[in-house]
Order: C-alpha cells, then structure tokens, then sequence
C-alpha cells in the first residue's frame, strides 16, 4: 500500500505535488473510488476491505481550510502544535479519514469539523475546553472515546449517531452536556456522569436505545425534558442528589408520622419535569423505579458500626422492597413511577411517589436497628469505663457497674434515640 505525506498548504497557495508520490494504480483508486454517501451505507467490514487497496495519504495540519482535492483520500490527520482551534467544517466528509491525532495546547474543536469521517478512535488533549456543534456528528466507525479533564462543554449533537460507541466517561471538569450530543448511540451501554455535571440538554442520550441504567450526579441540577427519551431498555435511573430531593426532617427528626412522606414532591418534580411541556416525563415509559441516594443517613453509621452488627443491618435493607445496597456501600430509596392521570387518548402522566409511605417505613425500620447497635455499643463502652474508674481507685476488679435507668433516658434523648428506642427496665 503506498504512503503520500502531505503539508498543510496556505490557503492562497496551489498544492504542491507530495515529494512521495503515489503510484498511478493508487491514484486511479482515489481518483475513482466509490461515491462518499454509499461509503457511509457500507458494513464496517467492507470499508475496513476497501481500505487495504487505497492509499494512504498523510496530512500536518497548520490551520485553515484543507484543499478540495486532498479532502477524498485523507485517511491520517496530525494536527501541529501550534493550533489552537479547528474551524468549523474543516474535515467535514472526508470520509476516508481513519486516523486523528491532536496536539496538547488544542483549545477549540469547531462546528462539523470531523463530521461524517470514518475515524474509529478519538482522544481529547487536556487543553479541549469545547466541543462544537455536531463536531464528530455521523462518526459510525468510532468505537473509542477518550475525554480527558479540561473538557467542559460538550456541544449540540457533538457524538450524535456515532453507532459504534459502547461506552462514555465524562470527565468532572464537564459541566455542560448539550441537547442532542449523544443521540442515537444506539449500542451505547454504559454512560458514567460524574460529580460536576450540572446541566443535561434536551434528548441528550435519546434512542440510545441499549442503555440500561443511569446515575445522574448530585451537582445536576437541570436535566432537561426528554433528555434520555426512547432508551427502551433503560430500567433503572439512580439520583446521587439525595439531600436535596428527600424530606431531611423526616429523616433526622428521630420520629416518624403514619402518613409522613421521605420524598419531597417539589424538589422531584422541579428536577424531572418541565410545566411549560405539560409535564411530561423524561424518561421511558419502561422505567418503573427511580433510586435515591440515602448514604448520608445510613451509610456512614452503618461503616461505624462494629462488623458483627453491620452484618444484620444490611440483611434488613436487602430483604426490604423499597431499599437498595449497592455493593459500594451506597443505600438507595426506591420510588415507583406511576401513572397519575390519564387523559382521553390513553397517555399517561407519569409521577415518582412514595406509595403507601412504604419507603418512609423501611427506612424508619433500618434507622432503628442501627439505633440500636449504636446504643448498645455506647452503653457498653460507658459501663466498661465506670468499671475502669472503680479498678483504678482499688476498688473490686469484678465489679461491673450498670448505668442507672434515668441515666439512660437521658443519654438516649441525647443522641437522639428517644424516637426510635425506649430502654427496657
């Protein structure tokens, strides 16, 4: 297979002939291969086939537009050093472009700039701070896609129908992720969005329809109508958020009401729904749960406890319905989505509720027994320090003092356990 290296021209420069040029076998196949538009029809595999017959063409990119005559045989892209920003629509339809290699001091990459290439694996320098409009849009080759920190906005249907990815991890720098960027991905199975994460555009992950779960970041704080609308598979959806959208006197008030719910209503409906799109639910109608993060309640009290006492604590919370433990550690409410209405024509609107408070009460039963442990563990460690007082000060070393009832009321009112507890004397 022959090689052709190419120099980025000025823009008011004829092409200069390569100093290797090709032979004139391989320019005929450039110069008459098949349209643009069937190669993006073809199976991977036949394109992968036809390659091995074209050739080669090799490009330092310097800045400014690429010639018209170089853009069908492209096939291996380095971008200089010194260029900061890819302008818009730069090697749009080159679709022969199978390689990209970006310099670290990259800043920009412009609207449509690699759109309906057939480059198969992409990695962003640190020094990416934007992705344009529709930068890889039609990408259907790629499969690999590295976002380094640095990159904080991802622009309008930047990754949209790039068909070949199966998986996404965003840095935290991201702050931004715009309507449409990863539509219809459609083998796309794992998406990891992490803390720092605010804003999630309008059918962000739509028809990404092998999606099964989702983690929405606690910083989130505006995910938009219909961002992962048509994942079909999508079953399970876990918000990280879950100070903010759970009622925390219910939770730290150490008493629990018949009826008083854990959810709040307000806080969940302005995270899912939009009233100016008559709330419509941003979701599949195939989700049927939504999970909430609860480990600052459980978590960190249940990591204190001794080893032997967790081991129950986190029995109850697996055999309860509406609670869930992940194997990090993290316990999530779950919440069913419902139908709350229907109007005449059989469309559903849709609501996260705490039906029956059947949440609220499995959370409460939890909350006793490590209220429990945690009692009995601070029961034993005070006894054990009179009994140390009384060995100091000579007194009978198999003396074992208890403490007295009213002393445990108090302790127990104290650190709060008078609601879950009553001391049995």
């Amino acid at each position: 297979m022959g090689n052709t290296c190419v120099k980025q021209q000025k823009a008011d420069e004829p092409l200069r002939h390569p100093p290797l040029a090709p032979a004139p076998e391989q320019l005929h196949a450039t110069e008459h291969g098949p349209p643009m538009k069937s190669l993006r029809n073809n199976p991977m595999g036949d394109q992968l086939q036809q390659a091995k017959s074209e050739p080669e063409v090799f490009l330092l990119y310097e800045g400014g537009e690429v010639a018209e005559e170089l853009r069908s045989s492209l096939t291996h892209v380095r971008i200089a050093p010194h260029v900061n920003e890819i302008q818009n629509d730069v090697f749009s339809d080159c679709d022969k472009l199978i390689d990209l290699q970006l310099n670290e001091g990259l800043r920009v990459i412009g609207e449509r700039a690699f759109q309906w290439t057939a480059l198969r694996s992409v990695t962003l320098p640190s020094s990416v701070t934007a992705l344009g409009h529709l930068a890889f849009h039609g990408c259907s080759n790629l499969s690999q896609l590295q976002l380094n920190e640095g990159l904080q906005i991802i622009g309008d249907g930047a990754f949209r129908h790039c068909r070949a990815l199966r998986i996404v991890t965003l840095p935290s720098s991201v702050t931004k992720i715009k309507p449409c960027a990863f539509l219809g991905c459609s083998i796309l199975t794992e998406v990891q969005l992490n803390e720092g994460l605010q804003i999630i555009g309008s059918s962000a992950f739509s028809g990404c329809t092998a999606l099964r779960s989702m983690t929405i970041p606690s910083t989130v704080t505006d995910l938009s109508r219909c961002a992962p609308r048509g994942c079909s598979d999508l079953s399970e959806v876990i918000f990280l958020g879950g100070k903010r959208l759970l009622n925390y006197e219910v939770v730290n008030s150490g008493f629990w009401c018949e009826g008083q719910g854990l959810l709040d209503k307000e806080a969940i409906d302005e995270m899912l729904f939009d009233e100016y799109y008559g709330r419509e639910f941003p979701f599949s109608n195939s989700l049927t749960t939504v999970k909430i993060s609860i480990s600052w309640a459980l978590s960190e009290r249940i990591e204190r406890l001794l080893p032997e006492c967790r081991v129950p604590v986190s029995n109850m919370i697996l055999n309860l319905q509406r609670l869930d433990l992940m194997q990090n550690g993290n316990v999530l409410a779950c919440f069913p989505v419902v139908c709350t209405d229907q109007d005449e024509y059989g469309y559903c609107t849709y609501g996260v509720l705490d039906t029956n408070v059947e949440t609220a009460r499995s959370l409460y039963r939890v909350l006793q027994l490590i209220a429990f442990h945690e009692l009995k563990e601070s029961s034993i460690l005070i006894e054990l320090a009179l009994w140390k007082s009384i060995i100091d000060m000579g007194g009978d070393r198999t003396c074992r003092v208890a403490i007295p009832g009213p002393a445990k009321i108090l302790l127990m009112e104290y650190c709060g356990f008078a609601g879950f507890l009553r001391p049995a004397f």
